[in-house]
């Protein structure tokens, strides 16, 4: 039976509405690790719990075979406080790829987050059990923007960070209900350089049908109100790497104000998305394709500004 227009429900007001609850917030020690489905249950109401745990699956995992192990084979679910970082190691790089999200939090209040997965929902829900507060704005850099529209969501149970920007509309602030963030309070940036071997994905930068006049670039993208004093800012290092993707990106990273942005940032996301960084989509199999020696260096390149 078809559904009349007037009975019509968005899936983010739906099925994919994730309704958060008051908590009493509580920072947790150095060392502490926490699985994301524990968090879940915490923070959300608990049909909203359900049904994040039911409608939102996780990739699985790169299939790189070292030896006889897979090491990065698995789901990203646990977060980990591993306290201040004036400057990231490739043990860093090597424990977020087996899946452990990394927090830093700083002596001033701010807190970086490394994944290799773009779960930035996840990272909303941690980010308010261990401090209560959610973001107002976000500015985010990435050469895929991740963003999908509702029909996708009815016919798909989608991996997070396939709909990470529209299931921050999903997500509701306690008391009030509305959206946590709506579209238009996330600055997306985004450019891809000709890739010169793989393939990308032909819709890969869809945006909101609200924003499709808009230029994306990285200079454009600055100019708007708001961008340059977003307090959560987000970097996928896809829109980095390779060498082409720097050289396209560049100007962005020497920009005073983005600079300035990524110092005053309360919440600052870095995903390492290591399966694009050869400059394309490797479909099958999925396995680490970046350089992670170049990914160390733009990390600590970041945290160093």
């Amino acid at each position: 039976m078809r559904i009349k227009a007037s009975e019509w429900v968005r899936p983010i007001d739906g099925a994919y509405a994730f309704g958060l609850r008051a908590i009493s917030p509580q920072l947790p020690a150095v060392g502490k690790c926490s699985d994301i489905g524990d968090i879940a249950r915490e923070v959300l109401e608990p049909e909203a719990a359900q049904r994040f745990a039911k409608k939102v699956d996780r990739w699985s995992g790169p299939e790189d075979l070292i030896g006889a192990d897979r090491p990065y084979a698995g789901t990203q679910l646990t977060f980990e406080e591993v306290g201040p970082r004036v400057k990231r190691s490739m043990r860093d790089i090597e424990a977020t790829l087996r899946g452990v999200v990394q927090v830093s939090r700083s002596a001033v209040g701010q807190t970086d987050y490394l994944l290799r997965d773009h779960h930035m929902i996840d990272v909303a829900l941690y980010h308010y059990a261990t401090t209560g507060t959610l973001p107002r704005a976000l500015l985010h850099a990435d050469r895929h923007s991740d963003w999908c529209k509702d029909s996708y969501l009815e016919q798909r149970t989608p991996a997070q960070a396939a709909t990470w920007w529209k299931l921050f509309e999903g997500l509701k602030r306690p008391g009030t209900k509305e959206p946590v963030l709506r579209d238009d309070a996330v600055h997306f940036v985004t450019g891809r350089a000709a890739p010169r071997k793989g393939r990308d994905i032909p819709g890969a930068v869809f945006v909101p049908s609200l924003m499709e006049s808009r230029d994306f670039g990285w200079e454009a993208a600055l100019r708007r109100d708001g961008a340059a004093a977003a307090d959560w800012v987000s970097l996928d290092l896809d829109y980095f790497q390779p060498s082409l993707q720097l050289r396209l990106a560049a100007g962005l990273v020497r920009d005073e104000r983005f600079r300035q942005a990524l110092r005053a940032a309360s919440v600052r996301v870095f995903v390492l998305s290591p399966q694009f960084t050869s400059g394309g989509d490797k479909v099958e199999p999925w396995v680490v394709q970046g350089g992670l020696a170049s990914s160390l260096r733009l990390l600590n390149l970041f945290t160093a500004i």
